[in-house]
């Protein structure tokens, strides 16, 4: 497996361990059913990273709500997740047709533990070698029938911003009315808070690519900023921050939307130009 899709244990090992808590964030029952001996160990080495596993929960739990809203409103909604990893949510959430793109072993494997049959949303998983094939090319097959979500979930702090740009571009070609759902972390958060985190995460043969302000990357390529949420501000309302909202910008040493979930549409630069 490589040491990218590896990470997906260690977020399923954090909400397994959630979900097996007297009072759950996310409540992922079926998280449990990926974990193996290999998982188990990825865990392992990540179980001590006491703020990346509460930000690996909050950033879920934010994400769950905000398509839950969506599927309440329009139950027709596409959602397209791009590495999707161990993510239940077609299992858990009401209403959606569902695509799941990632790479085959993870694919094969969570078909095997957990199949889209069993799925009471439509379910369609789509695997991807991301080195080898085209995004672009995986994402054509896909005919939405309603609204299109495009869900990118602790993947975007490993691409660079060329890579980024690329899955951007590949979006608004085949999806020209769509949004995205995504986690951003700065290079600030990462070095005032993740340097453990990140060494660890080297030695499985991966890197994190954090630029300063992630954000500007789609503000400056066709998109603007419909919602933006503050992990570290939501750990409060959750009770895993015990700082209060108000000191929050005066005790960390960077912005609190440093680690954050978007949501980002497509915005026409010409939107106030008056001829």
């Amino acid at each position: 497996m490589k040491p990218i899709s590896s990470m997906a244990y260690y977020c399923c090992g954090v909400r397994t361990q959630d979900a097996q808590s007297i009072r759950p964030v996310c409540g992922d029952a079926y998280a449990r059913r990926f974990m193996c001996d290999y998982g188990l160990r990825i865990y392992e080495l990540f179980k001590e990273e006491t703020n990346s596993n509460a930000s690996i929960l909050v950033r879920h739990r934010i994400i769950d709500e905000l398509l839950r809203e969506q599927l309440q409103k329009r139950p027709d909604t596409c959602v397209i997740t791009i590495g999707a990893g161990f993510d239940s949510r077609p299992y858990r959430l009401d209403g959606g047709t569902w695509y799941e793109l990632d790479e085959p072993q993870l694919i094969t494997w969570k078909e095997e533990r957990l199949p889209a049959e069993e799925c009471g949303n439509p379910l369609q998983r789509i695997a991807i070698d991301f080195a080898s094939e085209s995004l672009e090319d995986k994402l054509a097959a896909i005919t939405p029938t309603g609204p299109v979500i495009l869900v990118i979930e602790g993947v975007f702090i490993y691409l660079t911003e060329q890579e980024i740009l690329q899955a951007l571009a590949a979006f608004q070609k085949h999806f020209p009315d769509h949004a995205i759902i995504c986690d951003l972390v700065s290079s600030d958060m990462v070095t005032q808070y993740a340097t453990t985190l990140h060494a660890k995460i080297q030695t499985l043969g991966t890197r994190f690519q954090p630029v300063e302000r992630p954000e500007t990357v789609f503000t400056l390529n066709g998109y603007c900023i419909r919602e933006g949420i503050s992990i570290i501000e939501r750990a409060v309302d959750f009770g895993i921050n015990r700082i209060p909202k108000l000191l929050l910008g005066f005790m960390l040493d960077c912005d609190v939307m440093g680690n954050a979930v978007y949501v980002f549409e497509p915005a026409d630069p010409y939107d106030d130009l008056v001829l």
